[in-house]
């Protein structure tokens, strides 16, 4: 059965660019109400207000029972059957749209206890619709195979639940008798509390320093300021706020640590209740993603760290640096050409970026853009990072940002764009049932809209320094994607097997493996750059680590995305209709067959280590162009 989860939480014509952006605002500490309205998202789109919200709610309430007479006898007859399955989608659309409401106004402003409470009603009927809808998975286990595919054979009616019906057969040895599941399914109301706690603790409770800059500014370093002043072309200044910041962070560790075992405690639950080997096979087994992919990853990048490193002593040339700290490694290498982008240019840079994948893709990107599906800037107590909702089926998908102007920041706009995309185009070929893309997917194709950008700025008459300067961008968001997820996923496996070891995730562990892993992908041992002993905190600042097994994600898809890019930009309209073909694909197809159908195959290590090859040819580029400008080695 498909359970809904708790809402969130993819060659051109030369043309001269822009002139440099001028004016971004910073709404980081400014209060929600005052921001203007039209850089917030309409979210009055799902629901006029938050009485209407409520009124549905109710409403949704009060349609529950009539479960208990569609139950009865609903496997004694195709019709019966289809019966149920579509009231249970029907209703299913109405908790999810409920959900992503609530979720998303209460991500806009943390402090906001009556959007906070809705998010908690919300999730409370998330919680008790799956609940109610246990039975159905075990009640197609125990039709058995031939029946089940009489019964799709006899009734059209069934044709949009055939994959989920066939995927449930495949999990037979890991769905639990009918009271059993119902009890593992109540445990959702709880077990998404030590994330939530994280980021509030993180987004708005955690006390944060202020540090007074060379320049004589004085700034509070919450997450915003902090990802601005990392990128300073002061090394001083970089330094100081990383010291500053990752010290406040470290001082509530004891309590980070809690959490984060808690979150994985719960992991393993899942896992030995529902008779799976262990967390990682049953986050993967669901969707067929053998763990060997997983290991491919991580092997492939553990061995392939040369690019790497090289990228890290020609970035720290261009620097001018004796030596490279960790806390140099956000810094732009190429200062002289440091721009701001207004959001109107990274509008514009998004649109004609993407413009290879063709009208209908142009059509649906223009109406996100003129229809306030994006919430653009940072506003107080909004929550940190970007997301695109993964449920918005029956209606459309919402941006959340938190726009500063920066290259990054229009790389983001590109790629929560691409999450929108993907949900559109899904939305559009497929029936309910099969309109969830498996996160496997998800990062394709908003990564595929971050390389389109990239070949874009590059084929543009800007002049070397420029082009310098998107390399750097890009490659930087490589050693981001590529590196830095495969170093997480790492540490995400060493957490879970700790825990499946029955030991504790004491904060003296996690700073010790966070920290050993980063000096090993950082060439600190071999002199590369020096990881100070201060980033062991960082693993209480990442968000994913809540998440199950999703960060390896990021780097499968980046991959995945390199490949599909290229053939769109060299081979035109075939390999662009493979890959909307993809888009459009849902949930209809296991992802590995998916991306294997568009041209990507992860039952091998290839695709990995295409992109680093990529990535190291990238770099070699980068040395040339810093080198033709002016600046010899």
């Amino acid at each position: 059965m498909r359970l809904l989860a708790p809402a969130l939480t993819f060659a051109l014509a030369a043309a001269p660019l822009p002139a440099p952006g001028q004016g971004v605002p910073d709404y980081s500490n400014t209060p929600r109400s005052q921001v203007p309205e039209a850089s917030k998202a309409r979210f009055q789109d799902i629901y006029a207000s938050p009485e209407t919200w409520r009124k549905e709610l109710e409403a949704v309430r009060a349609a529950l029972p009539r479960l208990d007479v569609l139950a009865k006898g609903w496997t004694d007859t195709p019709q019966a059957m289809a019966g149920l399955l579509e009231w249970r989608d029907r209703m299913a659309l109405r908790v999810q749209r409920l959900g992503v409401y609530a979720s998303l106004q209460s991500d806009m402003d943390l402090g906001d206890s009556q959007f906070q409470a809705m998010k908690g009603e919300a999730q409370d009927l998330l919680t008790t619709f799956n609940a109610r809808l246990t039975f159905v998975d075990p009640d197609v286990l125990a039709l058995g195979e031939a029946r089940v595919k009489a019964c799709l054979d006899a009734e059209p009616r069934l044709a949009p639940c055939r994959v989920e019906l066939l995927r449930t057969l495949r999990l037979r040895d890991h769905v639990l008798p009918a009271g059993e599941e119902r009890v593992a399914t109540l445990a959702d109301a709880f077990t998404d509390a030590p994330a939530k706690a994280s980021s509030i603790l993180n987004d708005l409770d955690l006390p944060r320093p202020t540090v007074t800059l060379s320049t004589g500014e004085q700034v509070t370093l919450n997450t915003a300021t902090f990802g601005r002043v990392r990128r300073s072309p002061s090394a001083a200044d970089r330094r100081l706020a990383a010291t500053a910041y990752w010290a406040s962070q470290a001082a509530f560790g004891n309590t980070l640590a809690a959490l984060l075992d808690a979150n994985v405690k719960t992991h393993v639950f899942e896992a030995k209740v529902h008779r799976y080997d262990g967390c990682l096979d049953a986050a993967l087994f669901p969707n067929a993603i053998a763990p060997q992919v997983y290991a491919n990853l991580v092997d492939t990048l553990r061995a392939g760290l040369a690019p790497l490193h090289r990228l890290l002593r020609l970035r720290r040339r261009m620097l001018g640096l004796k030596k490279m700290t960790y806390a140099d490694v956000y810094a732009s290498a190429v200062p002289s050409v440091e721009r701001t982008f207004t959001y109107a240019e990274a509008e514009d840079l998004v649109r004609k970026a993407t413009a290879p994948l063709g009208p209908e893709y142009a059509a649906a990107l223009d109406t996100a853009l003129t229809h306030r599906w994006v919430d653009i800037y940072p506003n107080r107590g909004k929550q940190s990072g970007a997301y695109c909702t993964d449920q918005a089926f029956g209606f459309h998908p919402f941006v959340k940002l938190n726009y500063d102007g920066s290259y990054n920041a229009v790389a983001t706009l590109a790629h929560e764009l691409g999450h929108a995309m993907h949900t559109v185009f899904s939305d559009r070929a497929q029936p309910f049932a099969t309109s969830a893309y498996p996160t496997f997917l998800a990062e394709v194709a908003s990564t595929f809209n971050e390389n389109l950008l990239v070949h874009h700025l590059l084929g543009t008459d800007a002049p070397d320094a420029f082009k310098l300067f998107v390399l750097d961008g890009y490659l930087e968001e490589l050693r981001g994607t590529l590196y830095r997820q495969g170093l997480f996923a790492e540490f995400e496996r060493a957490m879970h097997t700790q825990g499946e070891q029955g030991q504790g995730l004491a904060p003296e562990w996690l700073d010790r493996t966070y920290l050993d892993l980063t000096r090993f992908y950082y060439g600190h041992g071999q002199g590369v750059i020096r990881v100070e002993d201060w980033i062991k905190s960082e693993w209480g600042a990442i968000p994913h680590f809540y998440m199950n097994f999703y960060v390896f994600q990021y780097a499968t898809s980046m991959a995945a995305s390199m490949a599909l890019a290229k053939a769109v930009l060299e081979q035109g309209e075939p390999a662009r209709e493979r890959y909307l073909d993809l888009l459009r694909s849902g949930g209809s197809k296991f992802p590995v067959d998916a991306l294997r159908d568009a041209g990507v195959d992860f039952t091998t290590p290839k695709p990995v280590e295409e992109a680093l090859k990529e990535f190291d040819r990238l770099v070699g580029e980068m040395e040339k162009l810093y080198d033709r400008i002016g600046h010899p080695a």
